[in-house]
């Protein structure tokens, strides 16, 4: 019996991930979905004249992860992007690095991951025959482990993504059914990420096999439409930006959204990017409404609910409910959904499944 209930849903800009063991509460993780290589070499120095980070043993090389990568270096960035990259080394690495940082030392873990609804029939196999490889054996260090860790996939569970957003209105945290009809009739599911947008219909919460190779846009997510875009507006000012990139861009969203600062602080300057997030993720929902809404599933007539999930949710929510009314649901007023942030909805859907699946598996 697994040790461990994992979801991890590690997608082109972050990988978010929930972890649950025995009947204590989940936990949750999130890094940007980069590395980079690093020699973890130190001049001895300590930590007031040295530059402090943390890196990663897999498998014969060393990296860099997450926002660090950023404050160590710039060249050789290695990004979660490519057709090929669901099931791969780097989407493994993503997932064991984040079981790592959620306490995961050994054992056995039932684990469910996510592939794009637009490619799922095709990669899924495959995804599941990758992380069962060597018998699902992985082996990863991280700074300061005395030894190294080693732990099995007992079971991997592969979902499109969206499916595990959907379940969190149907499931709560141990994996019960919840009474409500949220799901009830057609519900349409917008998962917006970094860099793709996914559009799912469900009719009494099932969705069809046959129209998931159409729900996925590619270059539609906050990359394209957000983080592009103020960077030009930004190394347009001055080439002393000329060094900034999209992750520097992103950096200053996240931490904006969660705590109010969206200032970028670069080379002795200060720049208040509020006003370019706002005009740009005002434009992003007029694309959406106009391309996906309107364009797709017209205007929505005929749809119950609609649901928002992703890292792109929150900077759209406001538009989209203002034009579409009510069909847009908010999370905040049900009680099982009420303090999930839509980055996390498809990772913590994804753990509620897998839950759900061992109280029917023990009768």
């Amino acid at each position: 019996m697994a040790t461990y209930f994992a979801s991890v849903d590690a997608g082109n800009g972050g990988t978010n991930a929930v972890l649950a063991k025995g009947r204590s509460r989940p936990k949750r993780y999130y890094e940007p979905s980069v590395r980079a290589v690093a020699t973890g070499d130190t001049l001895g120095l300590g930590k007031d004249l040295e530059l402090q980070y943390d890196y990663v043993d897999w498998y014969g090389h060393r990296y860099v992860t997450g926002d660090d990568v950023i404050r160590v270096t710039r060249r050789n960035l290695e990004h979660h992007l490519g057709t090929n990259r669901y099931g791969n080394e780097f989407h493994q690495f993503l997932v064991a690095v984040a079981l790592a940082k959620l306490g995961v030392t050994e054992g056995m873990v039932d684990l469910t991951v996510f592939a794009p609804p637009g490619v799922y029939n095709e990669i899924s196999p495959m995804m599941q025959q990758r992380f069962l490889e060597e018998g699902g054996l992985v082996n990863i260090r991280l700074k300061g482990d005395k030894q190294t860790r080693a732990w099995r996939y007992e079971q991997v569970t592969v979902w499109p993504e969206g499916i595990g957003a959907a379940a969190c209105y149907i499931l709560d945290d141990k994996g019960e059914f919840v009474e409500n009809d949220i799901l009830a009739g057609e519900t349409v599911l917008l998962d917006i990420g970094v860099y793709t947008l996914d559009a799912l219909k469900l009719v009494d919460g099932n969705f069809n096999p046959e129209a998931l190779e159409h729900a996925t846009w590619e270059d539609a997510g906050l990359n394209v439409h957000l983080r592009q875009p103020i960077l030009r507006a930004i190394k347009a000012q001055s080439d002393e930006f000329g060094s900034l990139t999209v992750d520097d861009i992103d950096i200053v969203i996240r931490q904006g959204a969660t705590g109010g600062d969206y200032v970028l602080r670069t080379g002795g300057y200060e720049i208040d990017l509020l006003p370019l997030v706002d005009k740009h993720r005002e434009r992003y929902a007029g694309w959406i409404a106009n391309n996906i809404c309107d364009g797709v599933f017209n205007g929505f007539r005929g749809v119950r609910s609609v649901i928002l999930v992703g890292g792109g949710a929150d900077m759209v929510e406001g538009w989209l409910r203002e034009w579409y009314g009510e069909k847009i649901v908010d999370r905040k007023k049900l009680p099982h959904t009420r303090k999930i942030h839509p980055v996390d909805m498809n990772a913590m859907g994804g753990l509620r499944l897998g839950l759900m699946r061992q109280k029917q598996a023990s009768g």
